[in-house]
């Protein structure tokens, strides 16, 4: 019973995550929005780190859809094969670098704000 209630978990953190996913990258734009959810997700990741209790739902959950490394790739690989190569470079630096800055961010905040 208890894979069945940390499944549900899962499910419901997963759909907000991808419902507000959508929403932010359709509002902003694909390229940023895509950069928003990413970094955005990683400094809260950090936050967590994982002892949250709420980490299914969370972490698992609404991060891991909010944060898809699909949608980051096949959006580099758009911008690559439409001609857009110094952009997709950028957009792929700084996706990975903004995103383990910000998760540091958030160990380091986590770790702070909890003294």
């Amino acid at each position: 019973m208890k894979l069945i209630y940390e499944a549900a978990a899962v499910g419901a953190g997963g759909f907000a995550g991808a419902v507000v996913r959508h929403l932010v990258v359709t509002v902003t734009g694909g390229t940023i929005g895509i950069i928003a959810v990413n970094v955005a997700g990683c400094l809260v990741m950090g936050l967590l780190s994982h002892d949250s209790r709420f980490a299914l739902f969370a972490a698992t959950g609404f991060l891991g859809a909010l944060t898809t490394f699909s949608a980051f790739s096949g959006h580099a690989v758009k911008l690559w094969n439409s001609g857009e190569t110094v952009t997709a470079a950028v957009f792929i630096l700084i996706n990975v670098l903004a995103g383990i800055s910000a998760f540091i961010l958030g160990l380091y905040l986590k770790t702070n704000l909890a003294s």
